[in-house]
């Protein structure tokens, strides 16, 4: 999905904990289940035993003549999101805390929805002329575009597309925190030249997929945001990190 590539397939690797409780059936049907989502298939993989935890390996497989990469971003493009952010993040946070997310918020953030077909449209229709999944935060990954187009990108807070469970559950400023920084929403991020994205025109492809105009690309490096007083401000945190300590 982040490169616009039609699905092919997918190997799974399995190291299963000695645990007889443990169901590797359900984890297959799952990941069977996801692959069949997007038309694609499990190609084979491998199974071991493992003294725990449970160790999962998936590679997937996906096919395209003319992949959309993170560059391409020029001074004057629109930078735009698809779906809602921030909903796998908050049910993180709740977990975190003791407490059961909300359906929705569970549901964003255990089976989030492939966006390949999505994709495909918008580079069928040449409109994205740089593509990123939304894996590690709005900011983050804006902040990949801006460094791979060598551009600045300004984030307008009005129009980032926060979950709307999140903004129940947490209230607005919190909610703009997690779907800017939180991560693992997996929408796609992209940039496309100033007036060529109509979201009612596109509505019908991508079957009602919500599309919102999150920010401009503009002169300059990194990322900042536009508060909604019109204020723009730096943004000193990125995205989530694997391999580094992330502040909450």
């Amino acid at each position: 999905a982040a490169m616009a590539a039609r699905p092919v397939g997918a190997l799974v690797s399995l190291a299963i904990p000695q645990d007889d409780r443990f169901d590797s059936g359900s984890v297959h049907d799952g990941v069977r289940e996801a692959a069949a989502s997007v038309g694609a298939g499990i190609l084979g993989g491998d199974v071991s035993r493992s003294p725990g935890p449970l160790v999962v390996d998936i590679v997937v497989l996906g096919r395209t003549d003319r992949p959309l990469l993170r560059v391409g971003a020029e001074p004057g493009d629109e930078l735009w999101a698809t779906g809602t952010l921030g909903g796998s993040a908050a049910a993180v946070r709740e977990w975190e805390s003791g407490r059961e997310p909300s359906d929705d918020l569970r549901r964003a953030f255990l089976r989030p929805t492939p966006r390949a077909g999505a994709a495909q449209i918008l580079a069928e229709q040449n409109l994205a002329v740089a593509l990123i999944d939304l894996s590690d935060g709005l900011a983050g990954d804006a902040g990949h575009l801006a460094a791979a187009g060598g551009v600045g990108i300004v984030l307008e807070a009005v129009g980032v597309p926060v979950n709307p469970a999140v903004q129940e559950l947490l209230g607005a400023d919190a909610a703009l925190e997690l779907a800017l920084h939180g991560g693992e929403d997996y929408e796609l991020c992209f940039a496309a030249r100033a007036g060529t994205v109509d979201p009612q025109r596109l509505s019908s492809a991508l079957e009602g997929l919500q599309l919102s105009r999150v920010g401009r690309v503009v002169e300059g490096a990194g990322v900042k945001l536009e508060n909604p007083a019109g204020d723009v401000v730096p943004l000193v945190r990125g995205g989530f990190s694997h391999l580094e300590e992330n502040v909450q």
